[in-house]
């Protein structure tokens, strides 16, 4: 299980993903990923989401890096990218129409948990909107 308050270093992440550092330092230039300034610094959480993101668009989505750059950044993200192409959020794409492997994937498992926070989240906003 992928713990979500965990603090990355480029070695820890590089082993959430299952990949080496120089893989995972290829990524920052494609994902949008800064690397810490300091030598064995840590990674914020809003890094770590860019690269979950990431990880399913090329893993789970089978995206090349490239695409990832010129068609997904552009249409504004992976759900943005997902509804534009294949016409599904990426909520939808990860809990009906991967395989059930890829849906115990922990990395998946993050982004939907993160995805149905957000949506709480905004749906909380617009009750108490609607009561003021």
């Amino acid at each position: 299980m992928i713990c979500e308050n965990v603090i990355y270093t480029q070695k820890t992440l590089a082993e959430r993903y299952g990949i080496s550092i120089a893989a995972l330092q290829r990524w920052y230039p494609y994902a949008g990923i800064v690397k810490p300034r300091k030598r064995g610094g840590y990674f914020d959480a809003t890094t770590v989401e860019i690269a979950d993101v990431f990880y399913v668009a090329i893993k789970i989505r089978r995206l090349t890096c490239e695409e990832y750059l010129q068609q997904v950044i552009p249409a504004g993200g992976l759900d943005a990218y997902l509804q534009k192409v294949n016409d599904v959020s990426l909520y939808d794409f990860l809990t009906k129409h991967i395989s059930d492997d890829e849906k115990n994937n922990p990395i998946v498992q993050a982004v939907i948990r993160r995805i149905e926070r957000n949506e709480a989240y905004q749906q909380s906003g617009r009750d108490f909107a609607g009561v003021a």
